[in-house]
């Protein structure tokens, strides 16, 4: 029996809250109709006493309520809320109980589940029945039976009028709580679908136009836009517009003073929403949009800051009632923190981007940087070997280190692959490694170890030429300082001998002299004059 009422009672997924209750409204009434009625069938049957009146009454309690709980079970709630004031207005008229029994059940069951005229038809039924048996009543028992029957019978309509008013006062009102509340509902979850879809935008410029859509979907308005300040503080700009006027307003860059005669002007000048409709003093009407009747703005924030504004236009005078406008403030406050986090991902972006680029022309003039550096080592080797007087190189023969400058297969090989190379082809082990600084080759090491030590010479050879390459550089422009050293020295006392000279013929042959003795020269000259211009005949030689 358990499983049974709860499978008669149980309701459709999704029934909201007024529906749940009119259904168990439905549902208990229903059953206390049939709880009442069976125990009268037994008693008439024990009784002997079954007539039509009783039949029929019977019959309007338990078939119909039955078939009430199947329609409340299957969500049928119109269909079942109709039927179940039908069988109270008609078992009023029929039943021989007292009017205020089933009176009272008609008209509240009608005054809490049924529309307007489905509430006044009832209603006038059951008082009409009323009056109809104050009728009888007074007529049947004359100036005594009206005093007291009909004075009561009076009385219980008067009651049952009070109630049925006041049941109806309060289920208009909690009705219309309730669809408030449903309303509230359904702006804030739109509030909330829109917030989840933004915070995944980090473009700007996807994201206000997708921001206008989703607020013209979810809310059902006739025209959304955003505006934002520039950063002189004197304009808002359209930034994002819905449908084929939102783009023509777009294309002609439309743009509004702040503090303005607008709707836009005055929300931008004060921080706080502004409301206007299509007949108030600060509505600017827009040709494009000839259907406007009420046009809601609301500010942009960035925290304390104001960056833009909402602009929300209906064809309803009525549209901006005071949940709305929270929840599309809600919307606005959304929307501000989107913007920030948008800008904030480009300044990233572009930081990014900008570290980028320096980064890659860093590591290009580092690149270059590096290949000037190899081209002038490997030049300054090049010079420094050329003009060397003395043999570059040193063989180690019977423990004895001759000058030797010839290089073997091996140093050749090792130089030009810049790898160690090893040759067993004679019987011992022969292996040569590139002495290199950075990238070029200004060297190799060529040695013959000891038997089975081949791989552990290759690697402390190795270590020893990078030590090398770098002692080598380090040396060789030391020889060099000191060779421009020496030369600056050397000058320095030429030009000192030229302190102690007056004559220009004897300037002339000391400077030769001592170029002569300083270079090593067999043969010098000097000329003085342009050309062969024999006008400035001056010459001097040795």
């Amino acid at each position: 029996m358990r499983r049974l009422f709860a499978r008669l009672f149980k309701l459709p997924e999704g029934t909201d809250g007024l529906t749940r209750l009119k259904t168990r409204y439905i549902q208990s009434l229903s059953t206390l109709a049939m709880l009442i009625a069976l125990p009268g069938i037994v008693i008439q049957l024990l009784n002997n006493d079954f007539g039509v009146r009783a039949l029929a009454i019977t019959v309007m309690l338990v078939i119909p309520g039955l078939a009430l709980l199947v329609l409340a079970r299957q969500g049928r709630t119109r269909i079942a809320s109709i039927l179940l004031i039908a069988v109270f207005v008609i078992t009023t008229i029929i039943a021989p109980i007292p009017l205020v029994l089933l009176g009272t059940l008609a008209v509240i069951s009608a005054a809490a589940l049924g529309d307007r005229p489905t509430y006044l038809i009832a209603t006038a039924i059951v008082l009409g029945k009323g009056v109809f048996d104050a009728f009888l009543i007074v007529s049947s028992g004359g100036l005594s039976g009206m005093n007291l029957l009909g004075t009561d019978h009076f009385f219980s309509l008067v009651a049952l009028v009070i109630v049925s008013l006041t049941t109806r006062y309060f289920i208009n009102q909690a009705e219309r709580l309730a669809e408030a509340a449903k309303g509230s509902a359904t702006l804030l979850q739109a509030v909330a679908d829109a917030g989840q879809i933004l915070a995944k935008l980090l473009n700007l410029n996807a994201l206000l136009p997708r921001a206008v859509e989703l607020i013209q979907e979810r809310f059902g308005f006739y025209h959304v836009q955003v505006f934002l300040l520039d950063e002189t503080n004197e304009y808002v700009s359209l930034a994002a517009s819905t449908g084929a006027t939102g783009q023509k307003l777009l294309e002609k860059r439309h743009r509004l003073a702040v503090g303005s005669k607008s709707v836009i002007g005055q929300v931008t000048l004060i921080a706080q929403p502004v409301i206007a409709r299509d007949t108030d003093a600060i509505y600017s009407r827009n040709e494009l949009l000839p259907n406007t009747r009420a046009e809601l703005a609301l500010p942009i924030m960035d925290g304390d800051k104001l960056i833009g504004a909402l602009d929300v236009q209906s064809r309803r005078v009525d549209a901006f009632e005071a949940d709305a406008v929270q929840a599309l403030q809600v919307m606005a406050n959304l929307l501000g923190t989107s913007i920030r986090n948008a800008r904030f991902f480009e300044q990233q972006d572009l930081s990014a981007r900008e570290t980028r680029r320096l980064f890659l022309e860093s590591e290009t003039s580092l690149r270059e940087i590096q290949r000037l550096n190899q081209q002038l080592t490997k030049q300054g080797w090049e010079n420094y070997l050329r003009n060397r007087r003395r043999v570059n190189g040193v063989t180690m023969d019977d423990q004895q280190m001759i000058a030797d400058d010839r290089w073997t297969d091996m140093l050749v090989k090792a130089s030009e692959t810049r790898q160690p190379v090893m040759d067993n082809s004679s019987g011992t082990a022969v292996i040569a490694v590139p002495v290199m600084l950075g990238s070029e080759v200004i060297g190799a090491i060529e040695v013959e170890p000891g038997s089975g030590r081949e791989n552990e010479t290759v690697e402390m050879v190795k270590a020893v030429a990078q030590r090398l390459a770098l002692s080598l550089d380090k040396a060789r422009l030391y020889e060099e300082s000191q060779e421009a050293t020496a030369q600056e020295q050397r000058i320095n006392e030429i030009v000192a001998r030229y302190q102690t000279v007056t004559s220009v013929d004897d300037l002339l042959q000391i400077t030769l002299a001592e170029l002569s003795s300083s270079l090593g020269a067999k043969r010098g000259a000097i000329r003085l004059g342009v050309g062969g211009d024999s006008s400035l005949n001056g010459e001097s030689q040795a």
